[in-house]
């Protein structure tokens, strides 16, 4: 038989021996109170309930086992939490005539034993009480509210044991060769055996000085809330998850449906603090370890105390049912429900290797319709700043991807999201200040007159939705775009991406001007080709209504063109009654490295501007800033709404993006990155064509697809544009550093060898 290790003090002391007229004369001597008093149940200690002329205290008689600091934490305890959430329903301790929180009194059993007196709380003890379904939410967020409130607090006395505690289980084992039924000891102490790391698996977690039994118990509940946590006995200092743990078994074992019951807790458990995937991992075994203590200890201590056996064995049924339902799943799978139920599953999962991911998806994302980038597809599983980490333990430099243009999981963006996210997200037809605070910023970011902002979702919604505006106002139905261009996906835009499709099968309300290739190209090359392309829509039987410009020229290649021949584009659209569309999708929030608009550069005033991919860091969130007489012509005869666009935490993420590239200087530092780049590459490879402003830069060079592939190879991620793919895109993040240019360039080096 296993030897029994030293318990609990207070388990171990016989509970106070104090009779109610005894209670009575210590409030009259002590408290100034005469009052009437009733006996209260417990375990180790001794409770009256009092009543002094309609105010009703509790009459707490400590154990002998407890230590004085122990209760001394409990009272600085309570009126700590009562100064940071003073919402939160819990008793006040009353102050004797002299001041005292604790009062010392002589029992009948020759012992002294500490008392306290505390306001009563009102309600029905939840364990007396059949459960409504609100309960289980509600009970959820109590807990972690406590736990939150209790974050803040220290105190010598909480470093102590206790046998409750579900992480020491295993040092109960003695305890199962005393379980009533025989046949349960032996699978006992096999699930013993499945908790020996549980102890260390919790000190890596969030913990701090806790309640240590907010149950069933200890909650109170009246006209459809809680209204009371009572009794800090078991204070100490343990992990939030194992603390978690207690409130949920006490749920659990009252519940008809476990998984409805335990969702609903968990549910309103996150809402105030949301859990870590490793908290998560634990919450099963945690659930049937505090489960398997309660039947341990009945077995324990229901023999000492005979005539308090109905309460020391009221948890075991209950408890038992736990155990048999949950140590029936193996360690793993339980886990995955928690996660599942919580929300953590995904981001766990998606870490591992899948070797089958890849023909999984093409069979369920239509192979060739949503191609990979690389020959030998990346499985990635986490992006950190600059860098991109794949499930085979590589870490790649990002040059190519502009959504992340902050950086990846950049930790403001991602706070502003999920805080948003856990508060309101709804679609903008209600006041909201997200979405007007970020239109009003972006309207001051813009050129005069350009004062009307409208969102959506992406690049190609925004695009789209200047098309449908441009033909109300013109009353015209053709477009205008460069060669090689790429504007979106929606039907209207698919026909503007000119470099998705061969020429023959581009529509006849649409023409290309041939892109800036030569420095050389001005304004009166750039009227001359608008009017070229004009007089190809006519003879198909249109007239101009929008001119849309990528300005790098991204898809043609990255091009430089001249302000000449910028504003010679604009200043014939507008000769031929059309409207000029500067898309900024690629180019805007200070790539360029001069000015946060790309089009700024060139001394433009666009009619529509777009603004896309990089806007929420990743977050889809788009935009389309216009003139107010434009969208006012619009709604006359047409209207626009967009589910999603516009929503508060879109919204929150657009402005985290633009307070990170404001207050760190990126539109600056793309400009100085930039330059080092462009120099370093013009050494590597001076007889190649370089070219591109801040970061975003090409190279064009024979057999660049292939060379990407050797980048991929050394360590860094690019993609290739411009006529068949001959040109390699470089556009990392804004946040790129000199060290991520030398690491790039090292890169290119070897690749060239």
């Amino acid at each position: 038989m296993d030897t029994i290790p030293e318990r609990t003090p207070s388990m171990l002391e016989d509970p106070p021996e104090l009779d109610l007229g005894t209670a009575a004369r210590l409030l009259r001597s002590e408290y100034g109170l005469d009052a009437e008093v009733t006996e209260l149940r417990s375990e180790r200690d001794r409770n009256f309930l009092a009543d002094a002329d309609g105010q009703r205290l509790v009459v707490k008689v400590s154990n002998s086992g407890d230590d004085p600091e122990q209760i001394a934490m409990e009272c600085a305890a309570m009126d700590h939490v009562a100064v940071v959430d003073p919402g939160l329903p819990i008793p006040r301790v009353v102050p004797s005539i002299d001041g005292r929180a604790v009062v010392m009194v002589d029992a009948a059993d020759g012992r002294k034993h500490q008392v306290r007196v505390m306001t009563v709380m009102p309600g029905q003890v939840a364990d007396l009480a059949a459960l409504p379904e609100w309960f289980a939410a509600d009970f959820g967020a109590v807990a972690a509210r406590l736990t939150r409130a209790l974050q803040g607090f220290g105190h010598p006395a909480a470093y102590r044991r206790l046998d409750w505690d579900p992480r020491i289980v295993t040092s109960l084992r003695a305890y199962a060769d005393r379980l009533p039924e025989e046949h349960r000891r032996e699978p006992m102490l096999r699930l013993l055996d499945r908790f020996d790391g549980l102890d260390a698996a919790t000190r890596a977690l969030p913990g701090s000085v806790l309640h240590g039994d907010v149950t069933l118990s200890n909650v109170l509940m009246q006209d459809g809330g809680i209204t009371g946590v009572i009794d800090f006995g078991d204070m100490h200092h343990t992990a939030r998850v194992a603390e978690l743990a207690i409130s949920l078994t006490s749920l659990l074992r009252e519940s008809n449906d476990l998984w409805a019951d335990a969702g609903r807790f968990l549910d309103g458990y996150q809402r105030v603090l949301p859990l870590e995937p490793a908290e998560v991992e634990l919450i099963g075994e945690l659930v049937l370890a505090r489960s398997a203590a309660s039947v341990l200890i009945s077995a324990w201590r229901a023999p000492l105390y005979p005539a308090n056996e109905e309460y020391l064995t009221s948890l075991v049924a209950g408890s038992w049912r736990i155990l048999d339902l949950l140590s029936a799943v193996e360690p793993a799978e339980l886990a995955q429900r928690f996660h599942r139920l919580c929300g953590t599953s995904r981001v766990a999962s998606a870490q591992a290797a899948d070797p089958t991911l890849q023909v999984r998806r093409e069979a369920a994302l239509g192979g060739e319709l949503s191609p990979l980038f690389y020959r030998q597809p990346l499985q990635v599983v986490r992006g950190e700043g600059a860098w991109i980490h794949t499930a085979d333990g590589r870490r790649y430099l990002d040059a190519y991807n502009n959504v992340p243009v902050v950086g990846h999981a950049h930790p403001a963006v991602v706070q502003a999201l999920s805080r948003q996210a856990a508060v309101l997200n709804l679609n903008s037809r209600y006041l909201h200040p997200n979405v007007v605070e970020l239109a009003e910023r972006l309207v001051a970011s813009m050129p005069a007159g350009l004062d009307t902002c409208v969102f959506a979702n992406s690049g190609s919604e925004a695009n789209d939705l200047a098309w449908r505006m441009a033909r109300v106002v013109t009353g015209r139905d053709g477009a205008i775009v460069a060669d090689l261009s790429y504007h979106g996906v929606s039907e209207a835009t698919a026909a503007f991406s000119t470099n998705t499709y061969p020429a023959s099968a581009r529509p006849a309300h649409v023409a290309v001007f041939e892109a800036p290739r030569d420095p050389a190209d001005d304004g009166m090359a750039a009227a001359q080709r608008v009017r070229s392309a004009r007089g190809e829509l006519g003879r198909a039987g249109h007239d101009l209504a929008l001119l849309a410009v990528d300005s790098v020229f991204s898809g043609a290649g990255i091009l430089m063109p001249g302000s000449s021949f910028m504003r010679g584009l604009q200043d014939e659209a507008r000769a031929s009654g059309g409207l000029f569309l500067a898309d900024e999708v690629q180019a805007g929030f200070g790539r360029g490295g001069q000015n946060l608009w790309r089009f700024q550069d060139f001394g433009l005033t666009p009619d529509f501007v777009t603004l896309g991919k990089p806007m929420g860091n990743g977050h889809p969130v788009a935009a389309l800033i216009t003139r107010r007489e434009i969208a006012e012509a619009f709604v006359e005869v047409d209207e626009y709404f967009s589910t999603f666009g516009g929503n508060p935490v879109s919204c929150v993420a657009a402005l985290t993006v633009l307070d990170v590239i404001e207050q760190t200087g990126l539109v600056a530092r793309s400009g100085e990155v930039g330059a080092q780049l462009r120099a370093g590459l013009e050494s590597l490879v001076p007889d190649l064509p370089v070219r591109g402003q801040g970061l975003m830069v090409g190279v064009e060079m024979p057999g660049a697809g292939d060379f990407a592939e050797r980048l991929r190879d050394n360590g860094v991620l690019v993609g290739t544009t411009g006529p068949g793919g001959g040109v390699l895109k470089i556009r990392p993040p804004l946040i790129w550093e000199s060290s991520h240019v030398e690491v790039f360039l090292s890169a290119f080096e070897a690749a060239l060898r």
